[in-house]
């Protein structure tokens, strides 16, 4: 291949989004772990382990239960100094995540997402997504 060729991303044929940030359903496509039979496509690497460095935020106010919808039935993800665990997930809902002062990107089985952690007083949580105009607010998951 010469180095002029232009590499095109294959994605899956199921389209998929961020329902933590994206309540509009604006979809993003991915390249999935479920594409293995692909040579073609190359899956997400993830890391072995959550990696936490270089911290701008104070991680005792991020790590906890968080929603967006205090009267849900249940919430939208765990911050723990292990994974964010997704709450709700087809699967294992545990993944692993890099925060690295206040960005973090968070490896999903079929997709990556980040975003930039923007406050993290009075048990709100306000993360700005990158695929998302607005910064998402969550609070403090109390059912």
């Amino acid at each position: 291949m010469n180095s002029n060729t232009k590499y095109e991303l294959k994605t899956d044929s199921i389209n998929a989004y961020n329902e933590l940030a994206n309540s509009d359903k604006k979809e993003t496509f991915t390249i999935s772990e479920y594409n293995t039979d692909n040579s073609e496509v190359e899956n997400i690497k993830r890391p072995e382990k959550t990696i936490i460095r270089n911290l701008e935020i104070d991680t005792t106010q991020a790590f906890g239960i968080w929603t967006q919808n205090p009267d849900g039935p249940h919430a939208d993800f765990w911050l723990t100094s292990e994974s964010f665990y997704v709450a709700d997930y087809d699967g294992d809902g545990a993944m692993p995540y890099i925060l690295d002062e206040n960005k973090i990107t968070i490896f999903y089985n079929d997709f990556v997402q980040k975003g930039i952690i923007t406050s993290t007083k009075n048990d709100t949580l306000k993360i700005k997504w990158s695929d998302f105009d607005v910064e998402t607010k969550y609070v403090k998951f109390e059912n």
